[in-house]
């Protein structure tokens, strides 16, 4: 049994559903003042019975600022990707005493609390910002190419991160906004701008809830910003605030990219901007690599 520790319980019963006591019987014992100190593999095995007793799938609330409060805690080059938070994890349950199978049920719910949930993006790309360093500083080359026989004009930068390319875009006399749900990103962006002498209005905004306008940018930006299959009207909402004659340029589309941008092309059609120019290339480029050649990218226009 596991040392005894004193935890804040709270916990919420459903009507029908018996909460399991016996589970906590033989490592609980009462305080002078009421309250109840337990193992934290018992408080845990707990939570996940309850969980269990009602078909739970997603993560409570109490779990998740658990795992967000350990995400955000974790040193710097804990994790090379996204996809080994989860599994990183439920190795820590384990090593916390929780049995492989909860453990198990336990990271599957957070993940799928995770999907297209806008804090856990900005908490991810937190993560990912603060052990960047000068990793995400390079303007991507595709728009650097695009931009070259370009008048300067409105420009959007959606999904900005740490502002490289909005703050290259302001270098170049564009008027740039860029948007990105990590305040760290954001606030990086707005330091490095200020630093160069770039202005750019930087907001910690969910595209989603942005208002894009109609017919108000000459250029949007959607470099390795990839849109969720479950917000498919983002694509005619982006090309209804193109001007006449504006751009998108799209690159970073997925995995494997080249099935991942033809599929893209398909989607953008059918708002009726035109493809201009779809650019694949085996590079090894891209998102957080320094390269001079272009990745996989799509341009598209509004027609005039």
């Amino acid at each position: 049994m596991g040392a005894l520790v004193a935890v804040d319980i709270a916990i919420i019963i459903q009507p029908g559903v018996d909460f399991p006591w016996g589970i906590l019987a033989g490592t609980a014992r009462e305080t002078g003042r009421g309250a109840m100190n337990v193992s934290r593999r018992a408080a845990l095995s707990a939570m996940i019975a309850v969980a269990s007793a009602r078909g739970q799938t997603i993560a409570t609330d109490e779990e998740w600022s658990t795992f967000i409060a350990w995400v955000r805690n974790s040193p710097p080059g804990m994790f090379s990707n996204q996809s080994e938070v989860f599994p990183g994890y439920q190795k820590k349950l384990i090593a916390d005493g929780l049995g492989s199978t909860d453990a198990a049920a336990l990271a599957a719910r957070l993940q799928e609390r995770s999907v297209d949930n806008p804090k856990w993006t900005a908490e991810n790309f937190d993560r990912v910002y603060r052990q960047a360093a000068d990793r995400f500083v390079k303007p991507d080359a595709s728009l650097v190419e695009m931009i070259r026989l370009l008048r300067p004009g409105n420009a959007l930068d959606i999904g900005m991160g740490q502002g490289r390319n909005a703050i290259f875009l302001a270098q170049q006399g564009w008027d740039v906004t860029g948007i990105d749900l990590s305040e760290l990103g954001v606030i990086e962006a707005r330091e490095r701008a200020r630093r160069l002498g770039a202005r750019i209005d930087a907001r910690v905004q969910d595209v989603f809830r942005f208002d894009l306008g109609e017919k108000q940018w000459d250029l949007i930006c959607l470099m390795y910003f990839i849109i969720p299959a479950s917000q498919p009207g983002l694509y005619q909402r982006i090309a209804t605030a193109v001007r006449p004659g504006g751009r998108v340029i799209v690159e970073g589309t997925g995995i494997p990219p080249l099935q991942t941008l033809l599929a893209e092309v398909d989607k953008w059609l059918q708002t009726k901007l035109h493809v201009i120019k779809l650019d694949y290339r085996e590079v090894q480029g891209g998102w957080g690599r320094s390269t001079d050649v272009p990745g996989p990218h799509l341009i598209l226009q509004r027609p005039v």
